[in-house]
């Protein structure tokens, strides 16, 4: 299988929507008017980059922000961040409303971030990888390590340059779907380290094409909660993995 990595550019990436992180936080905070928002940073803002998320949530209307550990907390003054930071060990998770200074407060997580089914909400996070080869196999022949594919007839793949290194979990093995040449393809074989394989059929794609594992839905794309669902994960979680092994790119 050719192998042409793109020099000068990311393999893979999740890029990062920080004005859907603000729109949430927007539509969010009239939601649950006239309680304060808070914003949930814990995991580094559930992969999002807690800095880059606190601050586009406070420009949404979130009132305060909540994180997992003192330390998160400093990250974000030295900063600049001004407002109210509260650790969350010991106090109610996302989705529950607590008292602070007298002031009921609501700590939004996953529909911060858009991981959650409602209309109103965007999903921040698009991961994506690109092509970095190609091959064609013939019926019988096997696929990555252990050939635990094999091919049921004469069929086109493609190397793609995203693995378990990445946080692309080892379970999407043989189960997983990434959305490539405007269809849906099923990985082929055991995820590797650093790269999988899609099974393309008869269609065929090349090198630099990119491959979505996940992004927006209103652009055909699939959701997180759809990835993490094949796989038996939150969608949290996924995301979390994702945003703390690839590079993040913000808009």
């Amino acid at each position: 299988m050719s192998d042409a990595r793109m020099p000068g550019s990311a393999v893979c990436s999740a890029q990062i929507d920080l004005s859907a992180i603000r729109d949430n936080a927007a539509v969010l905070a009239a939601r649950v008017a006239p309680r304060l928002l808070a914003a949930d940073l814990a995991a580094d803002g559930y992969g999002h980059g807690a800095v880059a998320t606190a601050l586009a949530a406070l420009r949404g209307g979130a009132a305060s922000l909540t994180v997992s550990e003192l330390d998160d907390a400093r990250e974000l003054r030295d900063a600049g961040i001004a407002v109210d930071i509260v650790a969350q060990r010991g106090l109610p998770s996302s989705g529950t409303a607590r008292t602070w200074h007298d002031h009921e407060v609501y700590s939004a997580g996953a529909a911060l971030y858009g991981l959650v089914e409602d209309a109103e909400l965007r999903p921040a996070m698009r991961v994506s990888a690109l092509v970095v080869g190609t091959k064609t196999i013939e019926a019988g022949e096997g696929v990555s390590y252990g050939y635990t594919y094999r091919a049921a007839a004469r069929t086109n793949l493609a190397l793609v340059g995203i693995g378990y290194a990445d946080g692309l979990d080892r379970i999407a093995s043989n189960v997983g779907t990434l959305l490539l040449g405007g269809k849906p393809r099923t990985i082929a074989g055991r995820v590797a380290m650093n790269a999988l394989v899609l099974d393309l059929g008869e269609d065929t794609v090349r090198v630099g094409d990119e491959a979505v594992v996940f992004g927006d839905e209103s652009r055909g794309e699939p959701r997180a909660a759809a990835w993490a669902a094949a796989l038996g994960r939150s969608a949290a979680e996924v995301v979390s993995v994702f945003g703390q092994h690839l590079p993040r790119m913000t808009s």
